[in-house]
């Protein structure tokens, strides 16, 4: 009877693995503020967070996740429609649970070719795929943009969207 319960026992657990070749993170319609009399000031930098919280990382939550950051996406929406006036975007990615001590996560330093036409969208690949598994099992996500340039004088609004990939594994 034991050995019967032994074989029982291993034979009911095992492991799936998959690999996300591609996954994404869409927050929409991000408010940005707008800059009177930009053309006069000249060239300044916004910072603007937004927080994903349990929900929008479901994916990977309860899983044995690797998540790998691929590319940031800022995309206008609204009256705006040309992204060409920023010149520089730092994304970072940190824990927004309090009292979290681990460093933010470098995603993208995006900076805008010279010849780049007018667009928009800025779409930012990563270099290489950036590991944020220990950012990612956080309750709470932060994604902060650090953007430079010449704003528009009212407000705008972007989708910002984190392309992603993984692997993920289960043991039952």
């Amino acid at each position: 009877m034991a050995l019967a319960f032994a074989t029982a026992s291993a034979a009911s657990c095992a492991k799936v693995e998959a690999d996300v070749p591609q996954a994404q993170v869409t927050q929409k319609s991000v408010s940005f503020q707008g800059f009177p009399g930009s053309k006069q000031i000249g060239e300044v930098s916004v910072t603007q967070s937004f927080t994903l919280t349990s929900a929008d990382l479901s994916w990977a939550k309860e899983l044995n996740s690797e998540v790998y950051a691929t590319e940031f996406e800022l995309k206008a929406v609204g009256a705006v429609q040309d992204l060409s006036f920023i010149h520089y975007a730092h994304i970072t990615m940190s824990d927004g649970t309090n009292g979290a001590t681990a460093s933010a996560v470098e995603i993208v330093n995006y900076e805008r070719p010279a010849n780049a036409a007018p667009s928009p969208v800025i779409d930012a690949p990563t270099s290489y795929p950036i590991n944020v598994s220990h950012v990612w099992a956080a309750e709470k996500v932060v994604i902060t943009m650090v953007l430079a340039g010449v704003f528009p004088e009212d407000a705008w609004s972007a989708d910002v969207t984190l392309h992603m990939s993984g692997k993920m594994s289960y043991k039952f």
